[in-house]
């Protein structure tokens, strides 16, 4: 069922904009847009449209909108609680402090302010990882904000953040059967803008007999599949993708999130299946107890990977900080200052315009959805964001890509289109904002409710 036939879409032409497409065969250059019936209609010079409301883009970058692999979006209403906490911490405060506590309104309203953060900040599709499915009304609560926000969702249906601790690290519970009826009933038109995937626990987190009955499935139900790997000591020990390669169910429906402590020949074995991988950057470096980006090492195995933000308890919600991350993570291996994983002669390196693709791309391969977004390609859904270079901080923009990377914000963003539909235009987003009043509210509901002091 799809929730957007009383949504209308815009005829746009945005004229004279440097286009960074992400198609290989249109590459970079200054041109125009032209938008129509929810879709990218025509690339090109000189394009003209009486239909059309025209959108000047002098001065402005139009690339396709950021696509974030990887957010566990219901702690929207939870942001910046722990910059410094360890893995540990987050997962005692957050998953089963907190998760516990979280009714179907925090779930919506922890959604639905993630949702408007990410569109604010140019990411225009979100791969929602749910670990909060307390109940089949968590769920559809979930749901719900993906389609009131108005941006693209894989909704990543996962397991309870009640008993939390049951549900990982050897769990012998398989996952909610609850999958079975959001898939028939509530989710199940993949060429909507909020579609289904299945966020397993695979054998890093469950039994290897749970994972194998679980990935069947997700199968059996035609789902792309999510799956956090490559945790710290924990994952080292475990390596999870070689326990899926030598069952024999390691396939490409298959993104893998983190990989930090996966080694090299298992990211050799996820390259040689067409399996897809996430890297968290910034988390990654901000979080003691992950271990490193993965991101170089991957790009020795032959994966260009996707980029993800996590969780914003830790870490800002925007892609420019998590492409930064990563890039200053790379520096560090260059200095010779990495991690141990990371000192090993000759690893591949990356640029701007690399950290860019994996931001757009590489997000939609990983999320399944390359033939529909992640480029500004004829036909493809107008999924599309405009940077202003002209701004303060990016002046005088001699490199556009360099300039988005290095020195980029959400401020910079002064349009945001999903599905044809503009979301934020003039630097400003086009939504109610007592969501962020609620999303107040309900975070003072759960500090009383797991007895913490609330914020002064």
């Amino acid at each position: 069922m799809s929730h957007d036939s009383s949504k209308e879409t815009e005829r746009i032409l945005i004229k004279g904009a440097y286009l960074m497409t992400q198609d290989a065969d249109l590459g970079n250059l200054v041109g125009d847009v032209l938008v129509a019936d929810g879709k990218i209609h025509a690339i090109g010079r000189d394009l003209h449209d009486a239909h059309a409301r025209v959108i000047d883009g002098a001065g402005s970058a139009v690339l396709p909108g950021f696509i974030d692999t990887h957010r566990h979006n219901w702690q929207g209403a939870l942001r910046n609680l722990g910059p410094a906490w360890t893995y540990q911490e987050y997962r005692s405060h957050v998953q089963i402090g907190l998760g516990q506590h979280f009714e179907p309104r925090d779930v919506h309203i922890g959604n639905l302010a993630a949702d408007l953060m990410s569109l604010d900040s140019g990411v225009t599709t979100v791969r929602d990882e749910s670990h909060i499915s307390n109940s089949p009304e968590h769920t559809d609560a979930a749901i719900a904000a993906h389609w009131e926000s108005g941006i693209r969702a894989v909704f990543d249906h996962g397991w309870p953040s009640t008993e939390a601790e049951a549900w990982q690290f050897g769990s012998a519970r398989t996952h909610p059967d609850d999958i079975r009826r959001v898939r028939n009933e509530v989710l199940a038109d993949d060429t909507a803008r909020v579609t289904l995937n299945a966020m397993l626990r695979g054998p890093e987190l469950s039994t290897p007999d749970v994972a194998e009955q679980d990935i069947r499935l997700a199968r059996d139900l035609g789902l792309r599949i999510s799956m956090h790997v490559g945790l710290g000591e924990w994952g080292a020990q475990q390596q999870a993708i070689r326990r899926l390669a030598e069952s024999g169910l390691l396939g490409a429906d298959m993104t893998f999130i983190h990989c930090c402590t996966s080694t090299d020949e298992e990211l050799r074995m996820l390259a040689a299946h067409g399996a897809t991988a996430s890297v968290a950057s910034a988390l990654e470096v901000f979080m003691p107890g992950l271990g490193q980006p993965a991101t170089n090492r991957l790009l020795a195995a032959g994966v260009r990977p996707s980029l993800s933000v996590d969780t914003e308890t830790i870490v800002s919600g925007d892609m420019f900080g998590v492409m930064r991350a990563a890039l200053a993570y790379q520096q560090l291996i260059i200095a010779g200052a990495a991690g141990p994983m990371d000192r090993v002669p000759d690893l591949p390196t990356f640029d701007a315009a690399d950290l860019l693709a994996f931001a757009t791309i590489e997000g939609a391969r990983a999320c399944g959805i390359d033939g529909r977004t992640g480029s500004l390609t004829p036909g493809k859904e107008a999924d599309l964001i405009m940077i202003r270079l002209d701004h303060a901080n990016l002046l005088p923009a001699t490199d556009a890509a360099a300039s988005i990377v290095a020195g980029g914000h959400a401020g910079n963003v002064d349009l945001v289109v999903v599905a044809g539909q503009v979301l934020k235009e003039n630097g400003a987003l086009k939504s109610d904002e007592a969501v962020f009043d609620a999303a107040a509210a309900s975070r003072d509901r759960l500090f009383r409710a797991a007895g913490l002091a609330l914020p002064a």
